[in-house]
């Protein structure tokens, strides 16, 4: 926990800033870090989240999009008790793995970790963001790589009529978290900043059923801050350069399993909305440094002891990347948008490994770099009142660089593997169009098809990793996952009120699975590791195809001023179509996917100032791996939230997450240990604006 004593003192020196520099503004400016949405966004599956749907019980932001149906991490865990490499995105079920494919960005800037695709959603509070746009299905055209299953746009908050805004809450397990932004101008610029902190002894995440004298709360401590410098130029264009900082520790669960991870981050950002003859654009351009540990461990039969199993002692990652973004609009009802965009990453893992109760007899070093950089261009027409069109294409270059493995024997030096892998490169052209026509006073139709790419990432290339006594390892041959997708929806909409009915079927080429090898327990000479009693070994490999079609509902109703109805519905059920590296998978479901998802929220204002939310969500059954051997049972949950506003500035709020503290099923080994998603919690905060 060190390093998190070193980003203490600058979180709080960052709050003790804002609180003086805000007594002496009178004037707050308001910038956007991004272009507006296009016209033709609304062609596609969209579901947005605004400001008050984060002000809700939720801690962590994945935990307030839960509302969209079938978002989700890999699995039912909440990011506040999962480990960092769990973290990837889950939409419309066709993100069973780690890495995801789903895109994330802030203010136009990714957020996906350039190792492994996860996203650190610790470091995002609702309290930070303003409102999200959840794009459901394939996302080739302007964002590319990762977004297969679709792309999640996060606004940060824009501080409009106050410069200082903070919020404190405090629950059970010793629980509480802090978050603050401040925004001072300075003549034609202004800064502005955030910072957040939270601290948790955490809940265990196995039942009292299972669990033994060496278990222990999935216990974690975050923080981190972000600086932003604003400056509008007379010819319109905003400029925003960012600097962040972040760390998060993470107990997994025992003394001797966990993660730490250190983020530090640059952007420079411009955006012209084009208020004169030139076109709109914006242009981004990042840099992320990250340093991940992370330690792996094993429960002896009664779970009385444990014992480090993998200690990746050290995983740099480096990543970089640029976009840029033109839009012509108001010419002849057309309107066209072209961009460019390149990414590099870079990073490895250093790791002992092969600890038979002795001690690491191994290390290993394995990483290697991606590059990728594409171009697209998209035209919306709008050909009546009543019908707009949109269509695009995409080309993207890739490679995958400088890929190495080497092991050494630490007993007497002698290394055992020293391979390096062929680069390999390629070019992928993706495309989409759509369509969406007025059929009355009420009620639109849309429909589109789409297709989009995914790289392996270093992570699945490198990296293996390990859950309880079940062994992943890493395939340094995966190929690109694509995907092929078409959708049709109706849309009803009457004053405040809406509905969409969406049905959409996906086919998934060359998806990476976790596939087994073997359950047999004793060394494996293949891989070169040892399989406990009651473990697995598993690797990483792509199968031919996966096919899922599903349908998804969407509904909005202002029953009156003060009540407000929603909910939504998401039915899929991807499988194997084909598979011939492992037969026996055809047919079977994709793990970590329910066939049903449900979310139903009710708002309720009753009196002025008072404010009363509910949301039951539920998940049914599904299977934890890709033999479709171990079930998870599906569960419902209620979250509840009651805030009142003391005064125009200060909220006080009580809140409840899984308020009946119903059993969550997040895991299952082969064993048959169950993992335990979060219980109940409750919370007490407090929400200030000035």
């Amino acid at each position: 926990m060190t390093r998190m004593n070193f980003f203490l003192p600058i979180i709080f020196l960052s709050l003790a800033a804002a609180e003086s520099l805000s007594q002496s503004v009178d004037e707050i400016r308001v910038t956007t870090k991004r272009l507006s949405d296009s016209d033709s966004l609304d062609v596609y599956s969209i579901a947005r989240l605004a400001d008050s749907g984060m002000q809700g019980p939720a801690l962590g932001l994945d935990a307030a999009l839960r509302r969209v149906p079938g978002f989700g991490l890999f699995r039912r865990q909440e990011s506040r008790a999962a480990h960092p490499t769990t973290q990837g995105i889950s939409l419309r079920g066709l993100g069973p793995n780690g890495a995801g494919r789903t895109l994330v960005l802030l203010d136009g800037v990714p957020l996906n970790d350039p190792f492994g695709g996860w996203v650190e959603w610790v470091h995002l509070p609702p309290a930070i963001i303003q409102g999200a746009t959840v794009v459901r299905g394939g996302g080739a055209g302007t964002w590319g790589n990762a977004a297969l299953a679709g792309v999640v746009r996060l606004d940060s908050r824009a501080l409009a009529d106050s410069n200082i805004r903070a919020e404190l809450r405090y629950g059970l397990k010793e629980s509480w978290a802090g978050s603050a932004q401040f925004k001072v101008g300075l003549g034609a610029s202004s800064i502005s900043g955030s910072a957040h902190i939270s601290d948790s002894d955490g809940y265990f995440l196995i039942g009292e059923d299972q669990r033994g004298g060496a278990d222990l709360p999935a216990a974690r401590r975050s923080g981190g801050f972000r600086l932003n410098w604003e400056a509008k130029t007379e010819s319109g264009t905003t400029w925003v350069l960012s600097a962040n900082a972040a760390s998060d520790m993470f107990i997994n669960g025992s003394a001797e399993a966990g993660a730490e991870t250190d983020t530090f981050g640059l952007s420079l950002s411009a955006i012209n909305p084009g208020e004169g003859s030139g076109p709109a654009w914006e242009t981004h351009f990042y840099a992320t440094r990250k340093e991940f540990q992370n330690v792996f461990a094993a429960f002896d039969g009664t779970r009385s002891t444990v014992r480090p199993v993998l200690d990746q002692f050290d995983v740099p990652v480096t990543g970089l990347g640029g976009n840029i973004l033109l839009r012509w609009s108001g010419i002849n009802s057309w309107t066209i948008e072209s961009g460019a965009d390149i990414r590099f990453s870079e990073g490895e893992t250093n790791e002992s490994f092969r600890n038979l109760g002795a001690g690491f007899t191994r290390k290993r070093k394995a990483g290697g770099e991606q590059f990728i950089g594409g171009a697209f261009v998209e035209v919306h027409r709008q050909l009546s009142t009543r019908t707009r069109v949109t269509i695009g294409t995409r080309m993207d270059y890739w490679g995958q660089l400088k890929g190495a493995r080497r092991e050494i024997n630490l007993d007497n030096g002698l290394e055992l593997v020293d391979r390096s892998f062929l680069d390999r490169d390629g070019v992928s052209m993706n495309g989409r169009a759509g369509f969406r026509t007025q059929l009355s006073g009420t009620l639109d139709a849309r429909s589109t098809i789409y297709s989009g790419f995914r790289l392996p990432t270093l992570n699945e290339l490198y990296r293996p990793f390990r859950v309880g006594n079940d062994i992943t390892e890493a395939n340094n041959t995966l190929v690109n996952e694509r995907m092929v997708g078409a959708e049709a929806a109706l849309i009803w909409s009457q004053g405040g009120n809406r509905a969409q009915a969406t049905v959409f079927r996906n086919d998934l080429f060359n998806p990476v699975f976790n596939t087994t090898i073997t359950a047999q327990p004793g060394f494996n000479s293949e891989f070169g590791v040892f399989i406990p009693g009651g473990g697995s070994l598993r690797q990483r490999r792509n199968v031919e195809r996966v096919q899922t079609w599903g349908v998804e509902f969407d509904v909005s109703l202002q029953l009156r001023d003060s009540v407000h109805l929603r909910g939504g519905y998401l039915y899929t059920n991807p499988k194997v179509a084909e598979s011939s590296v492992a037969p026996q998978l055809e047919g079977n479901r994709l793990a970590q996917v329910a066939r049903h998802r449900a979310t139903v929220g009710l708002s309720i204002t009753p009196i002025d100032r008072l404010r009363l939310t509910t949301d039951l969500l539920f998940s049914s059954d599904q299977f934890e791996d890709d033999l479709n051997s171990r079930l998870l049972e599906g569960a419902a949950t209620v979250d509840v939230y009651v805030g009142y506003n003391l005064t125009n500035s200060i909220e006080l709020y009580v809140a409840a997450e899984n308020l009946f503290d119903k059993r969550v099923e997040a895991g299952r080994t082969a064993a048959g240990l169950v993992t335990l998603g979060p219980p109940m919690f409750l919370w007490t905060g407090l929400r200030l604006t000035y």
